[in-house]
C-alpha cells in the first residue's frame, strides 16, 4: 500500500536531511517552532508541511509543523489554526 505523497517524500535519508534543514533554518538547529501554533519541535516531532499542498518537498515549499497542525491543515492552503 502506498502512502499519499510517498513517492515525493524521497528516501529516509532525504527525510532526515529535510528535518535537520528545517530545525537549522527556522530555529536553533535543535529546536524550531511550528509555523502554525508555535509549539516547540525537535527532530522527533517536526514534520515537513508543504506550503503548496501536493507540491514537491523542495526547500522552498516546506515549513516546519507539528503533527496536529499538519494533519488538520491537510490539503487546504488557507487553513489557519483556530479559524
Amino acid at each position: 500500500m502506498k502512502r499519499p505523497g510517498g513517492d515525493k517524500r524521497g528516501s529516509a535519508a532525504n527525510r532526515r536531511a529535510r528535518k535537520w534543514w528545517m530545525l537549522e533554518t527556522f530555529g536553533t538547529g535543535r529546536k524550531c517552532p511550528c509555523v502554525h501554533c508555535g509549539k516547540r519541535l525537535r527532530f522527533s516531532t517536526v514534520e515537513a508541511d508543504r506550503i503548496i499542498p501536493g507540491g514537491s518537498y523542495a526547500r522552498n515549499n516546506i515549513q516546519p509543523a507539528c503533527r496536529d497542525c499538519n494533519l488538520s491543515r491537510s490539503n487546504n492552503p488557507q487553513w489557519r489554526r483556530g479559524a
